[in-house]
């Protein structure tokens, strides 16, 4: 029996849209779902004179609470969960939606021992059915939450190092893996940050708080939805 110690799990944090899965997951959920065949005419025309809002940082989990709560408008929260479970399974099903080399590195972080967790501003429901169905059952979640209509927990910005913390994940962690700079701060907290498919100015605004931790990657092809 060998002496050797046991290595400590390096702790692998993943975001989900833009660099698990292409589009955003609970936009998809909203607009083929929720608002499917114009089902609340008012609903529409609330969530178009929203649209503008979610462009500002600051303003988007405001914006948020009110597009969810629009869409979901008189459905029960069993209804809800029914809905974002058979969504989420049928969402990874899709042709072409999972960005394969993301899920080749996060099965390698896997296959290494690491500890890995997605942490996403994406619905638990939908993104726990999403990833069963890609094969990452064994993954661990930290998401946003929803009770009927009503968003509780918008696992969006600094909010997912707080939910993270409340898991009792605590920084720094080995590497970050992220499309978004709205993930600055589970960026800055990784000793290493990933940033996936960005731009060149995305990078630059990067660099200049990440330094020589920031590493890029280009995945391509991982935004024909629109991600917020």
């Amino acid at each position: 029996m060998s002496n050797r110690p046991r290595r400590t799990p390096a702790t692998v944090i993943f975001d989900l849209d833009g660099v698990l899965l292409r589009g955003d997951a609970f936009g998809l959920f909203l607009r083929r779902v929720a608002f499917a065949g114009a089902r609340l005419p008012l609903g529409v025309v609330l969530l178009v004179l929203l649209a503008p809002v979610v462009a500002i940082p600051a303003s988007r989990p405001w914006a948020a609470r009110w597009i969810s709560r629009i869409g979901l408008l008189g459905r029960s929260a069993e209804q809800v969960r029914a809905e974002l479970e058979r969504f989420g399974a049928d969402l990874g099903k899709e042709p072409e939606r999972v960005i394969a080399p993301g899920l080749r590195m996060i099965r390698a972080h896997l296959g290494a021992g690491d500890r890995v967790i997605v942490v996403t501003a994406c619905e638990h429901t939908l993104a726990r059915a999403v990833l069963d169905t890609i094969g990452l059952a064994e993954v661990e979640l930290v998401a946003s939450h929803i009770h009927g209509p009503r968003l509780i927990v918008h696992n969006y910005g600094a909010t997912k190092v707080v939910q993270l913390a409340a898991q009792g994940v605590l920084p720094p962690w080995r590497i970050a893996y992220s499309d978004s700079l709205s993930d600055l701060p589970i960026l800055d907290a990784a000793q290493q940050a990933v940033l996936v498919d960005a731009t060149a100015r995305q990078i630059a605004r990067a660099r200049r708080l990440l330094g020589a931790r920031l590493a890029t990657e280009t995945w391509a092809g991982n935004r024909p939805s629109g991600k917020r």
